[in-house]
């Protein structure tokens, strides 16, 4: 299989010319770029004013003699990437303006193809697209399980916004896999109805349906997990809010038994003046009503942590 990375318009007469089944793929393309590739594989016009204006939904647009889909693939760290493929019968053209590690690992491999089964090759195209989803979803899940694993030990507000982040992004990308995963069986049969196009001998394209399914559900459940997380932020740090008011509750129990013993004590009773003056009396009567009764809570306090907290 030939495999261009620019628009060499007499190579791409000679190929249509010798009906060799070729890819060409653009990176970051200008309008000239773009207006002579359009001559070169007689787009029509309306199929390059589409491409010409990124940022579009997942969607397949039929033109006489080729099919446009507007497809979505991902890139590091986790940015969708949108491609821009036009298939006909006699090639395959990738249009986005961002270079595709997937895309490029393909140039080398399927310039070794054979172009006897051409349904094969626009899945390998399709399938490097779809497959550089689950690394994506690896990164995003590890970043999921680090949260978790920091809201438990000690919850803070930064890791509310970071929920909220991931969130963004997972459901971005949840929205434009579920949609390509609907629209992809009509682009499969609109691809397999192209004129020209060999099929292959078993139905690779349909591959592609069922790794969107898987894709998409893996995002829908990051989803469920990144609700379930909110809450437990807020668990937890109801929790945290607990235990401070625990701890506050056994401090003011215990200067409430102080402030009993001293007010006892420094009423002006005559028996009290008279009889309690020695060092003996402090360190029995004062000291002591002061110690017991705070060994006394805290042991209570200590045996019943399990039913009282």
């Amino acid at each position: 299989m030939h495999v261009l990375t620019e628009v060499d318009p007499e190579e791409i007469a000679r190929l249509r010319a010798e009906d060799h089944f070729f890819w060409i793929d653009l990176v970051a393309p200008g309008t000239d770029e773009v207006d002579r590739l359009g001559a070169a594989l007689d787009l029509h016009p309306v199929a390059l004013e589409e491409t010409m204006e990124m940022g579009q939904r997942p969607k397949i647009e039929p033109y006489q003699g080729h099919v446009l889909i507007v497809f979505f693939s991902v890139i590091e760290p986790v940015e969708p990437l949108e491609v821009h493929i036009h298939i006909s019968g006699e090639f395959i053209a990738t249009v986005h303006q961002k270079a595709s590690p997937a895309l490029a690992a393909l140039h080398e491999s399927l310039s070794n193809e054979p172009t006897h089964d051409e349904e094969m090759l626009i899945y390998r195209v399709f399938d490097g697209l779809t497959d550089a989803f689950y690394p994506a979803i690896a990164r995003l899940e590890d970043q999921i399980d680090t949260l978790e694993v920091e809201v438990l030990q000690r919850p803070r507000r930064e890791h509310l916004t970071r929920s909220y982040r991931l969130k963004q992004d997972v459901r971005e990308l949840h929205r434009l896999t579920l949609a390509q995963f609907e629209q992809f069986r009509t682009a499969h049969e609109m691809i397999l109805g192209l004129e020209g196009l060999t099929k292959g001998s078993r139905p690779y394209l349909r591959d592609i349906g069922d790794h969107l399914a898987q894709i998409s559900s893996e995002f829908q459940r990051q989803l469920d997990d990144l609700l379930a997380l909110t809450q437990t932020y807020f668990n937890a740090n109801s929790d945290r809010l607990n235990a401070v008011a625990t701890r506050l509750t056994i401090g003011g129990t215990l200067f409430v038994i102080y402030t009993v013993v001293t007010g006892f004590f420094g009423q002006n009773f005559g028996w009290l003046v008279d009889n309690i003056d020695s060092k003996y009396d402090f360190l029995l009567y004062g000291v002591g009503a002061l110690v017991v009764p705070t060994v006394v809570l805290l042991t209570l306090f200590w045996v019943k942590r399990d039913d009282w907290f």
